[in-house]
């Protein structure tokens, strides 16, 4: 064979003196200079608000890599972020995607619950739909455009709810939207702006807009709440469940504190703590004279003997009654009767 070049044929292969030179490492100081280089130019990098941080880590790697070309994996896709999307509320075969955040919940009351630092859904916004099935991702309807799955025993286009049949839902047209319980057992009030059970709507107390209102208790809109509303004698409306759990430990309104349970259920318990009293006058130091306001007749009575279990109102004997002012107190009393015996 040939020789690559004139130059093979003129080395001496006993020169140790180029063989020296092949083998001999750059010196530190070269070394030294490239990771300095290398530093600054990733340094550079990290300053470049021009470029995307995908591209910023390619210069960087190629640079770590000794400029070696390497082909980057390609991205994930993106996937909106999903809630969970099994509904405990509504028995139904499709998701409803929402309007504010396109994420996929169960229902307007999942997302609600779910979706941290949302506003509520608006039902009446939702317009694309997702079949449990077969995962179809649609316009909102009854009946999947792939599959043929029928979403809800129930629909209603207007609220966009889908549900069975087994609560009896109604589209309330003066209300605005479904309520269950069967159309004919309800019949709507427009003083009160709520349908009322047919049982008492002819003696149910009528306000306007009564239930446009807050619960006192929970402070959930029960216009729209999906609790049932109830009426207090009073003629204030409150959540049902709510008013079992405040009747464990208060007999009053929350709005006007008048007593809610009626006075012959009351009558007995009145009976008892004015025996109580009786027994159990206060000490000479401790008599007040007070004038107070019966919450339950709005009656004023002046000059009552106050006691620490309760003030009654001589003209409906209620114990619902506050202090509006204190006449005299025990040390009074006691200067009084003693000026009285000189």
């Amino acid at each position: 064979e040939m020789a690559d070049s004139d130059d093979d044929l003129d080395e001496d292969p006993n020169d140790s003196s180029n063989n020296m030179m092949a083998d001999e490492p750059p010196s530190e100081p070269q070394e030294e200079d490239a990771a300095i280089a290398k530093r600054r130019a990733i340094q550079a990098i990290m300053r470049d608000t021009t470029i995307s941080e995908a591209e910023r880590r390619m210069r960087i790697q190629n640079l770590m890599s000794n400029n070696r070309l390497e082909v980057p994996p390609p991205a994930a896709p993106i996937i909106p972020e999903q809630e969970s999307s099994t509904c405990v509320h509504y028995e139904r075969n499709c998701n409803i995607v929402a309007p504010c955040c396109d994420r996929v919940f169960g229902c307007r009351v999942c997302h609600d619950e779910h979706a941290t630092g949302h506003p509520p859904l608006d039902r009446f916004a939702i317009r694309e739909i997702v079949c449990k099935k077969c995962q179809t991702r649609q316009p909102t309807s009854n009946v999947c455009v792939h599959c043929n799955t029928v979403f809800g025993e129930y629909h209603c286009a207007t609220c966009n709810l889908w549900m069975s049949r087994s609560k009896k839902p109604f589209h309330c047209g003066e209300c605005g939207f479904c309520r269950v319980g069967g159309v004919e057992s309800f019949r709507h009030c427009k003083e009160c702006c709520m349908c009322i059970s047919v049982n008492v709507f002819s003696t149910h107390n009528c306000f306007k807009d009564k239930y446009k209102n807050n619960c006192p208790v929970c402070r959930e809109d029960m216009f729209s709440s999906r609790q049932s509303p109830q009426d207090l004698p009073c003629g204030h409306a409150i959540h049902a469940h709510c008013f079992r759990k405040l009747a464990g430990f208060d007999y009053r309104c929350p709005i006007c504190k008048k007593t809610v349970v009626s006075q012959q259920s009351m009558a007995a318990a009145w009976e008892a703590r004015a025996r109580d009293i009786a027994e159990q006058p206060m000490p000479p130091d401790l008599q007040r004279v007070v004038d107070i306001m019966c919450n339950d007749c709005e009656t004023k009575s002046h000059r009552r003997q106050w006691h620490f279990l309760g003030v009654q109102c001589p003209r409906c004997s209620s114990f619902n009654t506050v202090v509006e002012q204190v006449l005299s107190s025990g040390n009074e009393n006691t200067e009084t009767s003693q000026g009285a015996s000189a």
